[in-house]
């Protein structure tokens, strides 16, 4: 059987899964240790600034531990903590704090499926072939969240090659009175949300969907000051927000070069004074890989995303056109490093015209991944 795209892309890179240590397995329970070092030298104009700058940071290392305790008639319980170094302890280098990244539990059943409670992920965090290890040019959460604090998952895997996922989430951030903190529309807060999705990945045929509607507590969009002729613009609040998303992606798996397609719609609702405004926006992304040989593959993608609105009598729109290309090579079954770039320009439309200056996102490092 021809390898799957789990092969292609990082297959045999993923070891802090596969080659978990076991440091404990005694009367039916099991603790595993993984983790990796992530370090990335880089060239970069950090995400659109007028200036560029290199230097060598923290690339998401991590660290984590899972235990796993057989019960009675097929049942398990298990619980997983993972770590990130994050934070500016000592500078802007990546490293700093140790924060917990990932805290969750559950208990399951190989033919009935499994129930996980806590900060972990959703279904969408799976979506999207495209491959990359830094750069990713596809913002999966600006569509369905891909993870959350407060998270209850259900996954069912009792057919081979596919998997079917649902999940629900609680709001992250309550002020002093249990109200959910407001938030703007850059960084909205949420109040609940659900998501449900597919994953299928056999006979050479990958195909992956996710949904999702997320409710979000009172947010504030940002006005502007006064400049010139030009009136300030005062903050104004929707009370109401909510967010339908759908990611789909395609592909197939040639011999060796999967060759794949991404895409994405999404539909912000505001209510704002008995009104209602909408913020559209989707994006497609053909894409490849490719297993050059068995130490090294080739990957990149191209993205067009768009964002809408129109507002007194104003046709508003963003569109964004990016490329990424990488290269990547097995030092180890446990080590790889990897060349990656990307560019990105997003340039503003009103009424079909042209304004203001394009936003550029130019990066390009070099990475090392040593896992264990």
């Amino acid at each position: 059987m021809k390898k799957t795209l789990a092969a292609l892309i990082i297959g045999a890179f993923a070891a802090s899964a596969a080659n978990a240590a076991v440091v404990y397995n005694n009367e039916g329970t099991k603790v595993e240790v993984d983790g990796s070092v992530r370090l990335i030298l880089q060239k970069t104009n950090k995400d659109g600034a007028g200036h560029t700058h290199s230097g060598l940071k923290n690339d998401g290392s991590r660290f984590g531990f899972t235990v796993n305790h057989q019960l009675n008639d097929g049942y398990y319980a298990l619980a997983r903590i993972e770590t990130r170094l994050k934070g500016d302890a000592k500078g802007d280098d990546g490293f700093g704090n140790i924060t917990a990244h990932r805290a969750f539990a559950g208990i399951g059943h190989k033919e009935r499926g499994q129930l996980t409670f806590g900060r972990q992920t959703t279904i969408a965090d799976k979506l999207v072939i495209a491959n990359d290890y830094s750069y990713g040019l596809i913002e999966k959460k600006s569509y369905v969240p891909n993870e959350g604090n407060s998270v209850i998952r259900y996954d069912y895997k009792g057919i081979e090659g596919l998997v079917l996922s649902a999940s629900y989430q609680f709001a992250d951030k309550r002020d002093d009175a249990n109200e959910v903190k407001a938030g703007t529309t850059e960084s909205p807060s949420v109040k609940n949300g659900f998501q449900f999705g597919a994953l299928y990945d056999a006979n050479n045929i990958i195909a992956k969907f996710a949904y999702g509607r997320t409710n979000y507590g009172n947010t504030v969009a940002k006005g502007t000051p006064a400049s010139g002729n030009t009136p300030a613009v005062p903050d104004v609040s929707a009370d109401k927000h909510y967010r339908d998303g759908i990611l789909a992606s395609l592909g197939y798996n040639f011999d060796g070069f999967v060759a794949s397609i991404d895409g994405g719609y999404a539909k912000d609702t505001f209510k704002v004074e008995n009104q209602k405004l909408a913020v559209k926006r989707f994006f497609v992304s053909p894409g490849f890989q490719y297993q050059v040989t068995d130490l090294s593959s080739v990957y990149g993608n191209y993205k067009y995303e768009q964002e809408s609105i129109k507002v007194l009598n104003n046709d508003v729109k963003a569109k964004t056109h990016g490329f990424l290309l990488g290269v990547d090579y097995k030092l180890h079954k446990q080590a790889v490093v990897f060349l990656e770039g990307k560019y990105q320009k997003t340039k503003g439309y009103q009424n079909g015209k042209s304004v203001g200056e394009s936003k550029k996102d130019k990066a390009i490092g070099v990475g090392l991944r040593v896992f264990f």
